[in-house]
Order: structure tokens, then sequence, then C-alpha cells
């Protein structure tokens, strides 16, 4: 899925990648390599962040 047609948010894309990736998914983690290409620092460390509290929320609410 590239994202046509809707707004795109790398942070929170890094965010579920970051996730699926620490359950195992070797394409998210992929993917995850080409969305930091296009991120700051900052962004990054945001997605980062709000991964894992979504992690500590059993996912709910992210």
């Amino acid at each position: 899925a590239k994202g046509d047609g809707v707004l795109q948010n790398y942070v929170l894309a890094h965010m579920w990648s970051d996730i699926a990736s620490s359950n195992g998914s070797k394409t998210a983690s992929e993917n995850r390599k080409i969305i930091r290409e296009k991120m700051s620092t900052s962004q990054i460390e945001e997605a980062q962040q709000l991964a894992r509290d979504c992690m500590k929320k059993s996912y709910k609410g992210c």
C-alpha cells in the first residue's frame, strides 16, 4: 500500500511498523527502513515513543 489518496503520516506509519516488527514481521522491518529515510530524528523518536505507549496499553486507543 502506498497511501495514495490519503494524507501520509510517517510518524504513525513508523509506529505501526515498529509494532509489527517487534511482533516478528520482516516486511514491517523493511518498510520501516524506507519510512525512516523520509523522517527527521525527532519524528523517529516520537514514533518510537508512540509505539511503546501503544504496546503498554495493549493497542487500545492507538
